[in-house]
């Protein structure tokens, strides 16, 4: 994510997507980037993007950043590449703004994080739990970017 799409950030309700094969992850921040709540998994089903673009709405979302696991030597994997296109399609069932963030080990860290809070080993194995965090730690990460270059707005 470039600076000039950083700046555009400040004072934008996001959504962030941990994408997965199987399930997307969402989280959700107020326009004072304040408050980052996670918000059930949705199956990554043929109707995945009428789904979430009903939960954009909902959320009166402005701005949809993806996760996409990117490696410092640009390698692209089966992964990123579906990752990609799961963002092409999506920016076509969509008129908001749609950018991609670097969302490498947010799924190791939201592990970390969950273990650190004294979440139970039962409750993180549920399926889709990892997810909601993923996301959560992709909107987080994404908000203090915004917050290091925006010293300002806080």
């Amino acid at each position: 994510m470039t600076k000039l799409e950083r700046s555009f950030l400040v004072g934008k309700r996001l959504c962030a997507l941990d994408f997965g094969l199987r399930r997307i992850g969402v989280a959700v921040c107020d326009e004072m980037h304040i408050v980052v709540s996670t918000r059930p998994v949705i199956e990554n089903t043929p109707d995945v993007l009428q789904k979430l673009v009903a939960c954009f709405s909902a959320d009166r979302t402005e701005v949809v950043i993806v996760g996409v696991p990117r490696h410092h030597d640009d390698r692209v994997t089966p992964i990123i590449e579906t990752i990609e296109r799961f963002v092409t399609e999506l920016r076509l069932h969509t008129s908001l703004p749609v950018y991609e963030a670097d969302e490498a080990f947010s799924t190791k860290e939201a592990r970390s994080i969950m273990i650190a809070t004294g979440v139970k080993k039962k409750k993180r194995q549920t399926k889709g739990v990892k997810d909601q965090m993923a996301a959560a730690v992709i909107l987080r990460d994404v908000i203090d970017e915004v917050r290091s270059e925006s010293p300002q707005q806080l």
